[in-house]
C-alpha cells in the first residue's frame, strides 16, 4: 500500500550522484571541480509523506512507546526497510515530542537503504518543525552534498556550525562547498579548520593553496598559523620552508630556531637553517650549523658536500677537498662528492686567475679545469647526476689542454702555480 516516498513530490535524479565526500579534506585544490550545475529546488514546496494515515486519533502513548520497541529491535539488527512502518507510526502520533530522535532514525535508514530523496523529505519534515536540529542539519547537508547540490547544502552546514562552532568537519565541509562555488568565505572556513587544530598539517596546506588561487598570499597564512601556537613543530616548518622557498630567509631562519629549541636534534631544521644562514652570507654559523648535522648523522654525504661547497666558495680549498673525500669515503658510488669537487677545481681557477695582474688563461688554469673534467667523468657513472655531470663536462671542453699545449709543455700534468699548491 505504501511505495517509497521517491515517488511522491520530491524526486531528485540519481544520474547526478557525485561522490564529493570526505575525501575533500585532503584534496589538492588543482584537483577540485567548480561546481556548475544548474539551479535545483532544495525543499519541496508540500511535503506528503504517504504514511499520513498512519495518525490515530486515539493512540495512546503506550501505544506509542510499543511502536518505537518494535522499530528499535529491527534497527538494532539493520532490519531497516522492516523498522521503518514502526519508525513512521512513533512519528505521525508522537505529540508530546519525546520522540523527537525518530525523525534521525528515519533518515538513517533511507541513507542505508539508498534512498537519498527520501531521507532528504523526511530531513526536511523534521526542518519545518524544529529549524535547528542539528542531526536533520546534517542528514539534509550530507545528502545534498553527495547528490553534488553545493548551494542546497551550504546552508544546512552554515546552521550546523552555527550549532557547534568547534565541530571540525563541519567547517571543513563548509570551506569546500565555498570554494566550489568561487565563493572567498572558502577562505574564512578553511582558516577555522586550521584554527580549531593548529596541528592538522593538511588543512594548513589546503588553506595555502586556497588562498594562492585567490590570489592572496600564502605565506602570511603560514607566518599566522605559526605564530598562534610555536611549538607546534609541523606548523612551524611550513612556515620556515615557506620563508625559505619564496626568499625570506631571514624570516624562514626564526621558526627553524624555534623548532631546534624544542628538538635539537631535526636535521631537516637544520639544514633549512644551515641554507638560510649560507643565502645570508653568514657562512661562519651555516658551517657551526652543518657541522651540528654531522654529530647527529656523522654519515651524511649530502652535508659533508654541502661544507665542502660553502667552503670552495670561500677559497678554502684544502678544506672543501678534506670533506669531499671524507664523502668519497663514505659513499665512492655516490656521484654528488664528484660534482662538488669539479665545482671546487673551477672555483680555484675563478679565484687564481683574478690574482693575477694579466687576466689570461694560463697553461695551470687549463690543467686545474682538466681535474674538474675528470670528476664530472667520476660523477657520470652515478645515474642521478649522469646528465648534469655530463654536460658541465662538455661546457669545459674548450678550456682543457690541447694535444699542442701538452706538447709545448713537456706532457706536464700538474699545476706549478702557487695558488694551486693545495692540490699537490
Amino acid at each position: 500500500m505504501h511505495t517509497s516516498i521517491r515517488s511522491v513530490l520530491f524526486k531528485i535524479s540519481l544520474s547526478i550522484l557525485i561522490s564529493y565526500g570526505s575525501q575533500f579534506a585532503f584534496a589538492q585544490i588543482d584537483d577540485l571541480d567548480i561546481d556548475m550545475q544548474e539551479d535545483v529546488q532544495c525543499k519541496p514546496d508540500e511535503i506528503v509523506t504517504g504514511y499520513e494515515d498512519f495518525k490515530i486519533e486515539d493512540a495512546t502513548q503506550l501505544k506509542v512507546a510499543v511502536w518505537y520497541s518494535l522499530a528499535q529491535e529491527e534497527y538494532k539488527y539493520k532490519n531497516y526497510k522492516r523498522a521503518l512502518p514502526y519508525f513512521w507510526r512513533v512519528l505521525m502520533n508522537d505529540d508530546t515530542e519525546k520522540f523527537k530522535i525518530v525523525y534521525h532514525k528515519i533518515a538513517d535508514c533511507y541513507f542505508r537503504l539508498n534512498e537519498p530523496d527520501s531521507t532528504l523529505l523526511v530531513a526536511y519534515l523534521g526542518l519545518e518543525k524544529y529549524p535547528d536540529h542539528s542531526s536533520l542539519n546534517y542528514w539534509a547537508a550530507l545528502v545534498h552534498e553527495k547528490l553534488g547540490h553545493t548551494k542546497c547544502a551550504i546552508p544546512h552546514y552554515e546552521k550546523l556550525v552555527e550549532i557547534d562552532p568547534q565541530k571540525k568537519d563541519y567547517w571543513s565541509k563548509l570551506a569546500i562547498l565555498y570554494f566550489q562555488l568561487e565563493d572567498e568565505k572558502a577562505l574564512e572556513a578553511q582558516q577555522k579548520v586550521c584554527d580549531l587544530d593548529p596541528a592538522d598539517v593538511e588543512a594548513s596546506r589546503l588553506l595555502s593553496q586556497m588562498v594562492i588561487h585567490f590570489g592572496g598570499d600564502p605565506l602570511q597564512i603560514l607566518r599566522e598559523t605559526y605564530k598562534k601556537d610555536t611549538t607546534n613543530i609541523e606548523n612551524a616548518y611550513r612556515y620556515g620552508k615557506e620563508a625559505f622557498d619564496a626568499g625570506f630567509y631571514k624570516d624562514a631562519t626564526e621558526p627553524f630556531k624555534v623548532i631546534l629549541a624544542i628538538n635539537n636534534r631535526n636535521t631537516s631544521a637544520m639544514e633549512y637553517l644551515g641554507r638560510s644562514y649560507e643565502a645570508l652570507n653568514q657562512i661562519s654559523n651555516a658551517i657551526e650549523i652543518y657541522k651540528d648535522i654531522l654529530q647527529v648523522e656523522p654519515r651524511n654525504t649530502k652535508i659533508m658536500c654541502m661544507i665542502a661547497s660553502v667552503y670552495a666558495r670561500q677559497n678554502q680549498f684544502t678544506s672543501a677537498r678534506t670533506y669531499v673525500r671524507k664523502a668519497i669515503s663514505i659513499d665512492a658510488s655516490n656521484g654528488l662528492p664528484y660534482m662538488v669537487m669539479g665545482e671546487v677545481y673551477e672555483n680555484a681557477v675563478n679565484y687564481c686567475s683574478n690574482q693575477r695582474s694579466k687576466k689570461e688563461l694560463t697553461y695551470d688554469d687549463k690543467l686545474v679545469y682538466q681535474k674538474a673534467v675528470g670528476e664530472y667523468h667520476k660523477a657520470e657513472r652515478d645515474p642521478n647526476y649522469a646528465a648534469d655531470a655530463k654536460r658541465r663536462a662538455n661546457q669545459l671542453r674548450n678550456l682543457v689542454p690541447t694535444k699542442e699545449d701538452y706538447f709545448m709543455q713537456k706532457n706536464r700534468s700538474e699545476p706549478r702555480e702557487e695558488c694551486y699548491s693545495w692540490m699537490k
